[in-house]
């Protein structure tokens, strides 16, 4: 009631402004609350997003740099390959040669052994003559 006192002199447009004044302070004070608490929060989202996007530049150069690796790797893999693959080449052509050469002695001989088989032949026939002679007599 004393309160109501000390504004009775003013009368009681007075004591309404006075109460919308406090009713706009009380909600003016809570509207800056939420609106700090709400900058905080899109700051800390903020701090959230830059950190996941740091992480996705981190992983992905990671990536990048196993992915280096990996290539790295097949790259001297195909290096061993393709030296291995010449190596095969070059022995492939001395089998070859070496087969080029046995089928070349292997012509000769049977040449030769051709010859042989005439002449024995013809020893044959000739003992045989001999044979034939000696029987008749």
């Amino acid at each position: 009631m004393e309160v109501l006192k000390l504004f009775a002199p003013y009368g009681p447009g007075w004591l309404g402004g006075a109460a919308l004044i406090l009713i706009a302070f009380h909600f003016g004070n809570q509207f800056l609350s939420e609106y700090k608490l709400q900058n905080e929060r899109k700051a800390s989202l903020d701090i959230k997003r830059e950190e996941r996007k740091q992480a996705e530049v981190d992983e992905r150069a990671q990536r990048d740099r196993e992915r280096s690796q990996m290539e790295g790797r097949i790259a001297v893999q195909m290096e061993r390959s393709n030296a291995l693959m010449e190596a095969m080449k070059t022995l492939m052509e001395s089998v070859v040669a070496s087969n080029e050469v046995l089928h070349s002695d292997l012509t000769h001989s049977q040449a030769r052994s051709q010859g042989m088989a005439e002449k024995v032949d013809h020893i044959c026939d000739r003992v045989d003559l001999i044979y034939s002679r000696e029987s008749d007599k």
